[in-house]
């Protein structure tokens, strides 16, 4: 083959590369958007970038990112794993985050999620009050504490955790990553841990804002089957709370 077609053949790899590095940066930016981070200039890059690769002339053409880009691409692809139930996956790249932002605490919430699912409850505890210390005001690293305290049985404190996060977040709070986290299931959460611990009229209380129309009457002889059936009956299907909390 003469020297042109080699060079041809090497510099059409170079832009195939660089074309698919750059959909996948794209598809990292949409994953971004979702957990809550604003980044006008991120997005600028992701936009010069994606003008840039058009013009690409051969394979040694490198477009670097500067850090706070890396790093919430870094946390997006962590979450794309994690969605896909690749949890160690995950943990590997938000990891790789953590360390190239370490005050930032969006990595260390998603490490706590990712610890938790893989039933290793220290670990994620201890990366959520990570999170916590960086971004005191934040209802989603109190939400997932919420719910790996559940998991522990550790009611009064998953009690304290769910009303923190919904006090943060409000009645119409939703983790944009994994969103059947968010103020419907908090509650509901509260009424189960209230359930375990007998005191019925508590548990009712998160019922009756769930479910206004509830038929429930504490003077009944069935009234502690009957809030257990509305608890269960409200209960989410969706798999990640229900792997977490089963």
């Amino acid at each position: 083959m003469s020297d042109e077609g080699r060079t041809g053949g090497r510099g059409d790899e170079g832009k195939g590369r660089q074309a698919r590095d750059t959909l996948h940066v794209a598809r990292c930016m949409l994953h971004v958007t979702r957990y809550r981070v604003s980044l006008p200039s991120f997005a600028v890059s992701i936009a010069v970038m994606i003008l840039l690769s058009s013009c690409i002339s051969g394979p040694d053409d490198v477009i670097v990112l500067p850090p706070a880009d890396v790093y919430h691409t870094k946390v997006a692809e962590a979450w794309i794993e994690f969605e896909s139930g690749r949890y160690r996956e995950a943990i590997i790249v938000f990891r790789e985050a953590s360390e190239i932002d370490t005050l930032s605490p969006d990595a260390y919430l998603g490490l706590g999620w990712c610890y938790a699912m893989l039933d290793e409850m220290e670990d994620s505890l201890s990366n959520l009050e990570f999170a916590n210390v960086k971004e005191p005001g934040s209802p989603d690293v109190y939400a997932a504490k919420a719910f790996v305290y559940l998991a522990q049985s550790e009611y009064e404190a998953a009690i304290a955790a769910a009303d923190k996060a919904i006090s943060l977040g409000g009645e119409e709070y939703v983790f944009s990553q994994i969103p059947e986290v968010q103020t419907r299931n908090l509650r509901l959460l509260i009424a189960e841990c209230y359930y375990a611990m007998g005191q019925y009229e508590d548990a009712q209380v998160q019922i009756d804002i769930l479910k206004p129309d509830n038929n429930l009457d504490p003077n009944s002889r069935n009234y502690k089957q009957d809030l257990l059936l509305e608890i269960e009956n409200l209960k989410p299907v969706e798999p990640i709370l229900a792997e977490l909390t089963n």
